[in-house]
């Protein structure tokens, strides 16, 4: 058992944790980019696909799948940019809210289930030193050949 690898904890508890939303979220119309949306809720105005692909860390191929799975199922909008006929901005429609919350919800529940017995301020410096890794890890190059295989949630 690879008890020091951090890359296998983090990929079971990945594998685990993306299957328990999955179930908790069986009744929307969509299986994976819950993500995305949440994203595009919390940003304060106009988002562009690319501003949206960079915050999330994702390649424009896998940006350009996640927008076109929530477009065909009514959840987001692309429009054009008036001053960048290249740029598109991305929204969600009306009926994309109540889903924002579900998922919101799952997240919450899920993380309280995967976070029982762990202090709140031990749960904070969790997310903390897990955000450090993601900088760390992103500043070599084997980083960005990675992206293109991650799981979505």
């Amino acid at each position: 058992m690879p008890s020091s690898s951090i890359g296998y904890w983090c990929s079971v508890v990945a594998h685990q944790y993306l299957a328990q939303l999955q179930h908790k979220l069986a009744k929307l119309d969509i299986t994976s980019w819950y993500y995305v949306l949440l994203v595009i809720e919390d940003n304060a105005g106009p988002l562009s696909q690319q501003e949206l692909a960079d915050m999330l860390d994702l390649d424009k191929v896998a940006m350009t799948r996640a927008l076109d799975h929530l477009e065909e199922r009514g959840y987001v909008q692309r429009c054009a940019c008036a001053g960048d006929r290249r740029k598109h901005l991305v929204k969600l429609t009306p009926k994309a809210r109540p889903v924002v919350k579900a998922i919101r919800a799952a997240y919450e529940e899920l993380n309280d289930e995967a976070l029982a017995g762990v202090k709140k301020a031990d749960r904070a410096a969790f997310l903390t030193h897990l955000m450090m890794m993601v900088r760390n890890l992103r500043t070599t190059d084997l980083s960005v050949t990675y992206t293109n295989k991650r799981i979505h949630a």
